[in-house]
């Protein structure tokens, strides 16, 4: 029998995973690796992503996370990983004195510094100050933003995870009776939440489809979607949402629309996946006709990762049941999800080890399913999924591990989201007892 500090059965492959997720922190640890790495992808990447800053996905507030969790990991060390820590977040912090933070999101904003505080106040009650100044920052900052109202479609920034509404309220939904102003903001951004999820009067459709003007500069938008889109992805589609909404309800935060929204979101997921011999599975989004119809006809397969398809589908639907209190939809939500672990063999691989893309986001996720539902299917795969993550593992690359960005382009990424600080975290939460706080920055947990 595994030990209480791991789920997976192989005490072998638990101390090959440990010992990985020890090596990435380790040479995150060594400031000068990092920068000669992010000055590689700054040269490499065929899309910069700017590291440093106060950002949380690409930036120093996610190390923060990775060195904190390192503590509970490794706790004969946990004084060394807290003080680098705190320099992290120390770095964060001074930097939005020289450029104050203009923007609330998960993925560089206010959000995600007030996130990585909050993952290491519960260690430490000296960070409780900042975090409640954040908390109130960031609520300003939401009450002063336009809202997206209008019948013209929205942007995935609007309302996606990573730099919309849903990461928002993932982070401020977790301290909304700390103060009036939070709680205001925590209104605000359901309310435009709900609105995005409820047919209008003029159109009778749901606002939160996304026209072609607003895709971003890429031919296959166009190509797959001629006529708009609904997304369907976690990372920038309305699953976000609907994990965010559960966030709130389960934090006991109530709107009188808040249950018949979540529920909205989750039949129309539901009714838009793809049927599979082995369960149902997401595609990327839905395209609309030219009448602004869904077209069943145009729903592009996904892949198999957090961001976009089944994995990260299921979490959410599993988070709404539970906000619900709707076992069947929760049974639903397990039925796809090991229905998708069907599919999984020795032959499967991942194009990398990450977190969005790759095979560690698709690890915590079954991580999570293993211990919130009792699925043995789920326990089973961790170490299928474990032994990919491994495999693109190399402690002769100088970070241990790369992003792949696109064919071809190998990156040296620190990053939380893309690169190793992420692929540390999701290999210790099916192997070491950190708590799964840190997944609530992707709406896992």
């Amino acid at each position: 029998m595994p030990s209480s500090e791991t789920m997976v059965d192989d005490l072998s492959l638990t101390d090959r995973a440990r010992g990985c997720a020890e090596l990435l922190v380790r040479r995150l640890a060594d400031p000068g690796l990092v920068a000669e790495a992010v000055a590689r992808c700054d040269r490499d990447a065929k899309y910069p992503f700017e590291w440093g800053g106060a950002s949380l996905f690409v930036g120093p507030a996610g190390t923060a996370v990775a060195f904190q969790n390192a503590a509970r990991a490794l706790p004969a060390e946990a004084d060394y990983w807290r003080a680098l820590a705190y320099e992290q977040l120390a770095a964060a912090a001074r930097h939005t004195h020289e450029v104050p933070l203009a923007q609330c999101s998960m993925a560089s904003g206010t959000a995600g510094l007030a996130f990585a505080f909050s993952e290491c106040a519960v260690d430490d009650p000296r960070y409780r100050p900042t975090l409640h100044k954040l908390s109130v920052q960031l609520a300003t900052q939401v009450l002063a933003t336009p809202s997206p109202r209008g019948d013209n479609g929205v942007t995935d920034a609007d309302y996606d995870l990573i730099n919309g509404k849903a990461g928002i309220l993932a982070q401020l939904c977790t301290d909304w009776r700390s103060d009036p102003l939070v709680e205001q903001a925590v209104g605000s951004l359901v309310d435009d939440l709900v609105w995005l999820c409820t047919p209008t009067s003029t159109t009778g459709r749901e606002p939160w489809f996304i026209p072609p003007a607003n895709y971003p500069p890429l031919d296959e938008y166009h190509e797959d979607f001629p006529h708009g889109y609904v997304n369907l992805g976690l990372s920038h589609g309305i699953p976000g949402p609907l994990a965010a909404l559960s966030c709130a309800a389960l934090a006991g935060f109530r709107h009188e629309r808040l249950p018949e929204t979540i529920r909205h979101i989750a039949e129309y997921v539901v009714e838009f996946a793809l049927a599979e011999p082995d369960g149902p599975h997401w595609p990327t989004g839905v395209g609309l006709t030219e009448d602004g119809e869904e077209d069943p006809a145009r729903r592009p397969p996904a892949a198999w990762t957090w961001c976009y398809g089944t994995p990260g589908v299921t979490c959410a639907l599993l988070k709404a049941g539970a906000a619900l209190g709707d076992d069947g939809l929760r049974a639903a939500a397990v039925d796809a999800f090991e229905g998708f672990l069907r599919r999984l063999d020795a032959n499967s691989r991942f194009p990398s080890a990450t977190l969005c893309h790759g095979g560690a986001g698709v690890l915590a996720i079954c991580a999570l399913f293993a211990r919130q539902t009792g699925s043995a299917l789920a326990r089973d795969a961790l170490g299928l999924l474990l032994e990919q993550v491994l495999a693109h593992c190399d402690p002769a690359l100088p970070l241990g591990v790369q992003e792949l960005e696109q064919p071809g382009v190998l990156l040296d990424s620190p990053a939380l989201l893309s690169g190793s600080a992420g692929v540390a975290l999701a290999l210790w939460s099916a192997t070491a007892p950190i708590g799964s706080g840190w997944e609530r920055a992707l709406l896992i947990s």
